[in-house]
C-alpha cells in the first residue's frame, strides 16, 4: 500500500482487514473439465477455469446440478469430460 500512496494518497488511511488468496487450475488444452468421474461413481468434476471460474460458476453450477439429478445435460459437456486427455494420447 506505502507504493500505491504515493499515486493515491487517501490510499494510506485505509485499513486492511482481511485479505484473501487461491490459486487458479490451469490445464494444458486450457479448457475446464466438467461431468463425470471416470473412475469414482457419484463424483463429479468441474475445475480447472483458468481464472475465470467466478464469472462462469453460475451457469457451470446449474449444468452440474442438472447432470447430477437427471443424469443428463441440455448443455453440451462432451468436450470438457475429464477422459479428453487419455483420447487424446
Amino acid at each position: 500500500l506505502h507504493a500505491v500512496a504515493r499515486l493515491l494518497p487517501a490510499i494510506a488511511r485505509v485499513a486492511v482487514i482481511r485479505t484473501w488468496s487461491g490459486c487458479e487450475g490451469y490445464v494444458r488444452d486450457m479448457l475446464p473439465v466438467m461431468g463425470r468421474s471416470m473412475t469414482t461413481p457419484g463424483l463429479f468434476h468441474a475445475f480447472g477455469f483458468c481464472g475465470h471460474g467466478f464469472q462462469l460458476g453460475p451457469g457451470v453450477g446449474d449444468a452440474m446440478a442438472e447432470l447430477m439429478m437427471t443424469g443428463c445435460c441440455e448443455t453440451p459437456l462432451d468436450d470438457f469430460r475429464i477422459d479428453r486427455f487419455a483420447r487424446a494420447a
